[in-house]
């Protein structure tokens, strides 16, 4: 890899770069960053899916070799961001019954982080109320 966007990519993402090019990994993070996706198998791919919609049929191909039928969370990457927004769109997102997928597409964060907001902290582990 080389170039300053490939320098801050998560290792799955880091991966995905070095298979298919930083492109169509930027494109992956902007369809599904933060949610965890079923990735078909190569031979299963359609040319209507998803997958192939946001990088393309080749790249799309090799990415599907890579997961081989497997759930993969797609990280956010170089999209995550702005704390208070982030936090406002998770609690407007649960108060209005969204799915933990949809949120997190909306906030930009990852779904694991919508399920500390759901299970009463705030998605930061290591930090405590004050009040």
């Amino acid at each position: 890899m080389s170039g300053a966007f490939d320098a801050d990519l998560p290792p799955t993402l880091a991966a995905i770069a070095d298979l298919v090019g930083p492109v169509a990994a930027y494109r992956l993070a902007e369809a599904k960053g933060g949610t965890t996706v079923y990735i078909p198998r190569p031979e299963t791919l359609t040319p209507d899916h998803w997958l192939v919609a946001a990088v393309g049929r080749a790249a799309a191909e090799k990415i599907a070799w890579m997961a081989q039928g497997e759930n993969l969370t797609i990280p956010l990457g170089p999209l995550a961001g702005n704390r208070s927004r982030v936090w406002r769109a998770i609690r407007e997102g649960i108060k209005a019954g969204k799915s933990e997928n949809e949120i997190a597409r909306l906030a930009g964060v990852a779904g694991r982080t919508v399920r500390r907001h759901r299970a009463g902290g705030d998605g930061r582990p290591d930090q405590h109320s004050l009040l």
